[in-house]
């Protein structure tokens, strides 16, 4: 390139790179008379590739020449067509990412759909689905993600797989297994070892070949150039560091001490200023949200940073940051946390939060447990795997706080990992566990559940949170109720009901009687008790209107409950309560009456049920944290595995998994009989 600007044939400047903030690159023109010597070679010109961006998806890194490596892309391109997962190693900086992306371009150049995450502590199996651009449902049943992928010609690329934190690894390897299951290519780049009990091809990258390596060098060096990178062990990114105005190190001397010594010691003021917030950074951010975004051309120039997300954000080079980050004492990197938390506290959204947090949590500080709680209902499904790392870094550090462990046991229930939120609590022996405790015993189909709740009650002294505890055991239960629900079943939670002390407090006195009233109208409901529902549902029409939500939902529910297909007016029943959904502005009544709506037409109607069933506002549901809206979301499941053949096995394992974590194992038993007959 410098010998084609020294005659004229190109020119270079520097602009920033679209949408990436203040980021910049050397951008290259050909002048005239560059044009007139490429005429003259006409010939020689190459064949342009066919365009690959259709086929690239997720945080594909950048695009650079690759030099060497023969060897190593023989065999994965081996492993790769004999679907064989690949574990690819290698220390910081030795270049796997760059291998890997010079392997998947030309396999979407012969289109081969690729999907590409870059990983790190914060990052669960669904997000990670969701930053490789999959359009699919949130999964709790990780494996689901493969029988939904179910494509031998898709590569998955998971990249960083070191960082996965040990709250998520248990749920990548049972994804991993699922998608070697099903015959799924992936690739598994890191530094360790490890393979996540996952066989497949393994391969430890090392040092560059000379004869490759001395390519990363100016020609204009010359000879000096293979004593240049042996001196640098042959690692890729220390010979893209080098700078002919700094000195080289000993011999003798490794990759790390390299940077540390030269690279770092000869850094300016500036530029060692400008590092010192990345040093912290728990993941790659958009240049533009860090606490000084001018200081992020600097940082790219002297090639510290490393970008991803097709270009839209970035980190420091995890070798700069390890070697900076070990020189270290205790006092600078608190004040680093410091001053981190005082940006990012600043900005109020919740990926702002997540890293506010983080650096709360890495200071130790005592009251993070406040934090915690005050932001759950804003973490807890924008950033779900995000906010169960927050948690169980925060248990690392006050391992006894009953308050972290309640909301980490209660967050895993709702991510339906049971063992886990066992594990929060083993061992802990207090009243204030006792919901969670219900919820993991109804969770595991434990029929004797209602019975011991008179004991488990005695022993709670606080009145709000014992109605607390009954009606959302009730809640539970009632939506647990099925066909095949016998009268037993029903007789407990009728005595249950009756059970339930009303608080003194007027206003919430009324709150607790409608719920109970709404309550037993769903029992009724349930069991074919028209005449008893309608009695219920015109007792709650003496306090509200007509045009009150909850009694057109109620309204409507009954008379499709009570429905016979074959009647003269089951049409006209059909039609005016697909009427009353589409009026209802309550996302919850709205889903529930869409469903019901499916559930009786799926038998007649088929096509009808799937344009109903996909007016269901999942997205507005699972942005819901309350039980209810997770219960409608595993009813949702359920119609869908009965409305598509090719999903029906996927779709009825994650409804059944759905229903046990909202603690409806009759449900959950009943589709465990469908799914066995399939």
């Amino acid at each position: 390139m410098s010998t084609l600007e020294n005659e004229g044939l190109i020119r270079t400047r520097q602009a920033h790179v679209i949408g990436s903030g203040r980021r910049k690159r050397k951008v290259v023109h050909i002048t005239p008379e560059g044009r007139t010597e490429l005429g003259k070679r006409s010939e020689e010109i190459p064949t342009r590739p066919s365009k690959v961006s259709n086929k690239l998806h997720g945080q594909i890194p950048e695009y650079t020449a690759l030099h060497g490596r023969h060897s190593e892309i023989e065999l994965i391109q081996d492993a790769l067509k004999r679907s064989v997962p690949v574990h690819l190693r290698g220390m910081p900086g030795i270049g796997k990412s760059t291998l890997v992306r010079s392997i998947v371009q030309e396999l979407a150049e012969q289109g081969t759909p690729i999907h590409w995450v870059q990983l790190d502590g914060y990052c669960d199996v669904h997000e990670a689905m969701k930053r490789m651009e999959f359009e699919m449902p949130h999964i709790l049943d990780v494996e689901g993600y493969a029988s939904a992928i179910k494509s031998e010609e898709t590569l998955l690329v998971f990249d960083d797989v070191h960082a996965i934190a040990t709250r998520h690894q248990s749920s990548f390897e049972n994804l991993f297994h699922g998608l070697q299951d099903h015959n799924v290519s992936f690739l598994l780049v890191g530094r360790d070892r490890d393979t996540f009990s996952i066989e497949g091809t393994s391969l430890e990258l090392g040092p560059l070949e000379q004869s490759h390596a001395i390519e990363l060098l100016d020609p204009d060096i010359g000879d000096e150039r293979v004593s240049i990178v042996d001196t640098l062990g042959r690692h890729p990114l220390a010979i893209l560091l080098y700078d002919a105005s700094t000195p080289l190190p000993e011999t003798d001397q490794g990759v790390r001490t390299y940077v540390d010594q030269v690279v770092l010691g000869d850094a300016s003021i500036e530029v060692r200023d400008a590092m010192s917030p990345f040093l912290v950074l728990p993941f790659p951010v958009s240049a533009e949200r860090m606490p000084d975004p001018e200081h992020v051309p600097l940082l790219d120039e002297h090639t510290l940073l490393r970008w991803s997300g097709r270009d839209m954000a970035m980190e420091m080079q995890h070798l700069i940051r390890n070697v900076c980050r070990s020189s270290l004492n205790d006092s600078e990197l608190d004040g680093l946390h410091q001053s981190a938390i005082a940006h990012w506290q600043k900005q109020d959204d919740a990926l702002a939060s997540i890293l506010e947090l983080h650096h709360r949590i890495q200071r130790g500080e005592s009251e993070v447990s406040t934090h915690l709680s005050v932001r759950a209902n804003q973490l807890m499904n924008a950033y779900s795997g995000a906010f169960a790392t927050l948690l169980d870094e925060a248990l690392s550090n006050e391992s006894e706080n009953l308050e972290l462990i309640e909301l980490a046991a209660q967050h895993a229930l709702n991510r339906a990992e049971v063992d886990v939120a066992k594990d929060y609590i083993d061992g802990t022996d207090d009243s204030r566990l006792t919901n969670i405790r219900l919820q993991i015993a109804q969770f595991e189909g434990k029929k004797d559940v209602l019975e011991e709740l008179a004991s488990l009650l005695e022993r709670v002294d606080d009145p709000s949170q014992k109605l607390r505890i009954q009606l959302s055991v009730l809640s539970r239960s009632i939506d647990d109720v099925s066909p095949n629900s016998n009268e037993e079943d029903l007789h407990r939670i009728n005595l249950l009901i009756e059970q339930v002390d009303l608080p003194d407090d007027e206003t919430e006195r009324q709150v607790v009687l409608t719920t109970i009233v709404v309550m037993r109208h769903a029992l009724a409901v349930e069991r074919g008790d028209e005449n008893g529902a309608r009695f219920l549902l015109d007792q709650l029409k003496k306090i509200a209107s007509t045009r009150d939500p909850l009694i057109q939902f109620l309204t409507t529910k009954t008379e499709l409950k009570a429905l016979n297909p074959r009647s003269s007016d089951a049409a006209l029943t059909l039609r005016n309560a697909e009427l009353t959904a589409s009026q209802l502005q309550q996302p919850l009544y709205k889903a529930s009456l869409l469903l019901l709506l499916c559930e009786q037409l799926v038998e007649t109607q088929l096509p009808r049920a799937k344009l109903i069933h996909e007016q269901v506002d999942l997205q507005a549901l699972e942005s819901m944290d309350v039980p209810s809206a997770r219960r409608i979301l595993a009813k949702w499941w359920e119609m869908k595995s009965m409305l598509n053949q090719k999903d029906r096995v996927f779709a009825l394992r994650e409804a059944i998994l759905r229903y046990r974590s909202v603690g409806c194992p009759n449900r959950a038993r009943s589709l465990s009989k469908r799914l066995h007959d399939v």
